[in-house]
């Protein structure tokens, strides 16, 4: 019972190879939303919270948007997802005595 939209980020020169995170609350907030470009490019899913699932050329990503309808009007209370990082670097940075004495 989840939603699914197959997403393009574009950005200036290029599209973005996964999705921003704002750009992905957005998307999500906005296929459930009455009326607007993206309302009707999936099937709306039953419950509320609704579980999002935008698939991006690296992968997909799970938004949960909270909402409500009163009668035709749709009601947005927040989106959310949950992102994780992989360590890019890790690094040693030299800083002279005369500038730190290494004491917090």
């Amino acid at each position: 019972n989840q939603g699914h939209i197959i997403t393009r980020y574009f950005m200036p020169w290029t599209t973005h190879p996964t999705m921003a995170v704002t750009g992905s609350q957005c998307m999500a907030s906005c296929a459930l939303t009455p009326g607007s470009v993206a309302d009707g490019m999936m099937a709306r899913p039953e419950g509320n919270p609704a579980t999002i699932t935008l698939h991006h050329p690296m992968g997909s990503m799970d938004v949960l948007v909270d909402y409500t309808m009163d009668g035709d009007d749709f009601i947005h209370h927040s989106a959310g997802l949950v992102r994780t990082a992989r360590k890019l670097a890790e690094g040693s940075v030299f800083i002279p005595s005369s500038i730190w004495d290494g004491q917090p």
